[in-house]
């Protein structure tokens, strides 16, 4: 049974919400595949950072959002979004020399009051991060290095199971999926490089950008013949026409921007993949038919003008009906999530 995690950012814990559900009921999958978001989510399941448990990482995925009580007047994450250069880079590294770094930084079990006094931190070294970008720069941000508290890149090859992600080749232009004994923080900022948000990153003197913008489930390399998928659970959290809202203000404005074609692409992605490439996958492959099985989440209309908000209050009510969407298809399903096909 493999798992498959579209992209996806500040609802990403639709996804993980989710996946505690099946966690906690014991449901297996032989492979996960992730593709920007998602395969953020991907790594932090197969290899959880600083001792926690699978449990543990899936609940501190909230911690990825900005406190209400900041994000109403500042509505970006800082603490996702950092600026780039080795400057910005070699001040970090500084920070995390000083004796109460971890303290700060880890949130996991924080009261909100002590998130408060660790979100305000965060931002005051956000804003005395210095940088060198400049109209040259081919992006503004770094590569999301708080994923490190969240993501031990070095045993991800541990994973019992198998784990992809992808990026994009510039130069070959074709998508690159990276398994576990591939996947370190190099290639994971390379499954990342978007244009001005991320700097395309190399590896191998090669470019590469985010896989997820052009393969937005990372469906490569699933359906091969020395696999034997038989169940493909795919997450649709992204693919909802209902999260292209009218903005309200400039940030917004930059924001769906940038949704409007994802979402699409996800859409249309999906139904390619089922209504094409599968059912030609099943027809020559008869003995090894595989079943597609969406998971989608009903997402209050109320709550669709702040869906794609990094706030606490939205990561939390979105990791809640991921969990309770789950736990009611495994109620209906069983652990399989899916028909048994014999």
């Amino acid at each position: 049974m493999a798992l498959v995690l579209g992209g996806g950012a500040p609802n990403c814990t639709l996804m993980t919400g989710a996946m505690l559900a099946f966690e906690e009921a014991g449901v297996k999958f032989d492979v996960i595949s992730g593709a920007g978001g998602g395969g953020c989510m991907a790594l932090l399941y197969a290899s959880p950072a600083n001792g926690m448990t699978r449990q543990e990482s899936l609940r501190n995925s909230i911690n990825l959002s900005v406190l209400d009580s900041i994000f109403k007047f500042i509505p970006v994450n800082y603490k996702v979004f950092v600026k780039g250069s080795r400057l910005a880079e070699g001040y970090r590294n500084l920070l995390t020399k000083l004796p109460y770094y971890e303290k700060v930084v880890d949130q996991l079990g924080m009261t909100k009051g002590k998130k408060l006094i660790s979100d305000l931190i965060q931002l005051i070294w956000a804003i005395t991060t210095p940088s060198t970008t400049t109209f040259f720069s081919s992006g503004m941000c770094s590569h999301a290095p708080l994923l490190e508290q969240f993501i031990n890149f070095s045993k991800i090859k541990d994973y019992e199971e198998e784990v992809y992600i992808n990026a994009y080749s510039v130069a070959d232009q074709k998508v690159v999926t990276y398994g576990k004994n591939e996947i370190n923080f190099e290639t994971f900022a390379a499954s990342l490089g978007y244009p001005f948000i991320y700097e395309a990153t190399t590896v191998d003197g090669i470019y590469f950008m985010e896989g997820g913008a052009v393969d937005t489930y990372n469906f490569s390399g699933l359906l091969r013949t020395d696999e034997d998928i038989r169940t493909l659970v795919v997450l649709d959290a992204f693919g909802n026409q209902q999260y292209i809202q009218r903005p309200k203000n400039l940030f917004q404005a930059y924001s769906q921007s940038m949704i409007l074609p994802l979402v699409e692409v996800c859409r249309k992605d999906l139904m390619l993949f089922e209504h094409y490439y599968l059912k030609e996958w099943n027809a020559a492959h008869p003995k090894k038919e595989v079943e597609l099985v969406k998971i989608k989440f009903d997402i209050p209309p109320d709550w669709l003008p702040a869906a794609l908000d990094w706030s606490t209050s939205n990561m939390e009510r979105m990791f809640e009906l991921g969990y309770e969407t789950a736990r009611k298809h495994i109620a209906e399903y069983g652990v399989d999530l899916g028909r048994t096909i014999t």
